[in-house]
């Protein structure tokens, strides 16, 4: 094997060595930017559970609270029928014997 062909090979190994480099380079940037985008990913989903956690404690609370209303609203409504029949009747039986 001649000097030049020793040559040609070795710059031939060269320059796909080199490429087989830039390639590796850039796979290796790729899985960076994807393990980075994963990890803004990760976050972003644990924020949306805690907001979801967040919302459905508020959600609970605002559900026992308008059913304590609704159930105080029925009873006070009650009361309210209670003394206007008791004033009616007063009324009547004032009007009926006296």
């Amino acid at each position: 094997m001649s000097t030049s062909a020793a040559h040609t090979y070795e710059q031939q190994n060269d320059a796909a060595l080199d490429s087989l480099f830039n390639k590796a380079k850039a796979l290796r940037g790729i899985t960076i930017d994807i393990h980075a985008d994963s990890e803004r990913q990760r976050g972003t989903l644990s924020n949306a559970n805690d907001t979801f956690d967040q919302f459905g404690s508020r959600l609970s609370s605002t559900s026992s609270h308008f059913q304590r209303t609704i159930t105080n609203a029925a009873r006070g409504h009650r009361l309210t029928l209670y003394l206007v029949g008791a004033v009616v009747g007063v009324f009547l039986i004032w009007h009926f014997f006296f």
